[in-house]
């Protein structure tokens, strides 16, 4: 028996990128990138200030006063909206409501959707609620209007607050449309990246989530969710029908904006040989060649972030190991450390964390580009990890896989029936509304 051979490397992070126009508004780490430079788009944003309206519940009045100060003026090491994004934060409504429940949420939304060039609606609730928040999500999307919901508990720590007050800042810059930052790749090759995910509503329905990226000049930026059609899988051809044109629909604005891509990259989100979606897939990517008159290369990509390996390094006594840890296991499966011990940090806050799990990439041996594509893949999907916008510690899971299993997860909660009036509107296309 010939014993597995193992090698490993260490992935070199990304620096990011914080303009459209300059190479050299670069930095490591975001949050000081923003700070420094202030956000990728800050040049073509186009509007004199983020209109923001605000619902609360009569109990959390003083609570509600914290958030709007914090988020206008600043709280601690976190200096306010305008400070990181260089566009000013203006809450033009406010609505209080006596008490937490749905018909009261809805009326209470419906009063600040008459407020105009709304941008977006942070709701303020006591504690989690999934009906509250279905409710008010799918009565904003329907106006194509992004929304925040923020809980009581995550404010009341004011040691936790700047923090807090930070992400929710960078969700609502990425929400109303913005682009915070970009990655500075490592490579220039013009290629089209989908992130597919599922998730099952509350009849059993499988909802599929689409999150489009695409390589430009060296760097990621996310270009528009395309979660628009839930799928029933009661016949497995509505689903190919639905997946190809979603498929198409990004190949050929991609090819608008940057000439056609040398190839596809279609990351999985799920484990290998149980991925339902890989024929879909196959059929989708054999009629879009059809319809472009040549076949299109591509990788199939399976993400997986509940792997049973983990990985130890026994020379540090927190055993964590540094970020960007790669140990390839053959020449198309390989593990991936995106949440490990910074080198340039204290291991204080990973002792707390214990050792994360570790992402298993897999490249499925029915794609088309050859597997010495492999490495680079990998060092992709490392990249991506670092164009995560749900906050400023987010980048332990790529964008593809989180942001594509966000989608699926809040169209099932919305619900299939009153997502298709949502999506046929188009207006939320080039927005992070799910994050």
């Amino acid at each position: 028996m010939v014993e597995p051979y193992f090698t490993g490397e260490r992935l070199t992070p990304p620096r990011l990128r914080f303009s459209v126009s300059s190479l050299q508004a670069s930095h490591s780490n975001a949050y000081q990138g923003l700070k420094v430079y202030g956000p990728y788009d800050s040049q073509h944003l186009a509007k004199e200030a983020v209109r923001a309206a605000l619902i609360y519940p009569n109990q959390l009045s003083s609570l509600k006063a914290l958030l709007q100060q914090g988020l206008v003026s600043g709280d601690g090491a976190f200096g306010g909206f305008q400070r990181l994004f260089r566009v000013p934060l203006e809450f033009c409504a406010e609505r209080r409501v006596e008490s937490e429940d749905e018909a009261a949420v809805r009326r209470a939304v419906q009063a600040v959707l008459k407020e105009e060039r709304l941008d977006i609606v942070m709701l303020l609730t006591s504690q989690r609620h999934e009906e509250l928040y279905a409710t008010a999500k799918a009565e904003l999307l329907g106006n194509g209007i992004p929304s925040q919901v923020i809980t009581a508990e995550k404010l009341q720590d004011p040691n936790q607050r700047q923090w807090i007050l930070g992400n929710i800042a960078l969700q609502i810059y990425a929400k109303i449309g913005g682009t915070p930052w970009t990655v500075m790749a490592a490579s220039l090759r013009r290629e089209l990246v989908l992130g597919v995910s599922r998730a099952v509503d509350r009849h059993k329905n499988v909802v599929v989530g689409f999150v489009t990226l695409f390589t430009a000049d060296g760097d990621y930026q996310f270009l528009h969710s395309l979660a628009p059609k839930p799928m029933e899988w009661a016949q497995l051809d509505a689903y190919r029908d639905s997946l190809a044109n979603l498929i198409a629909e990004s190949y050929e604005e991609y090819s608008r904006q940057q000439g056609a891509p040398a190839s596809l990259v279609i990351h999985l989100c799920k484990r290998p040989g149980k991925f339902r979606e890989i024929a879909a897939v196959e059929q989708a990517l054999q009629r879009l060649g059809n319809k472009l008159g040549n076949k299109v290369p591509y990788a199939l990509i399976h993400l997986n972030d509940d792997s049973n390996y983990r990985l130890f390094d026994t020379a540090d006594p927190t055993y964590v190991p540094e970020t960007g840890i790669k140990v390839s296991l053959s020449r198309n499966r390989a593990l991936l450390f995106l949440d490990g011990r910074p080198a340039d940090r204290t291991t204080a806050l990973r002792r707390r964390k214990g050792v994360p799990r570790v992402l298993e990439v897999v490249m499925d041996r029915r794609s088309t580009l050859p597997f010495d594509e492999f490495p680079r893949l990998v060092g992709q999907v490392f990249e991506f990890a670092r164009v995560n916008w749900r906050g400023f510690n987010a980048g332990a899971v790529p964008a593809t896989l989180n942001y594509s299993a966000l989608v699926a997860r809040l169209v099932a909660q919305i619900g299939t029936d009153r997502w298709n009036a949502i999506a046929s509107a188009g207006a939320l296309r080039d927005k992070a509304w799910f994050l």
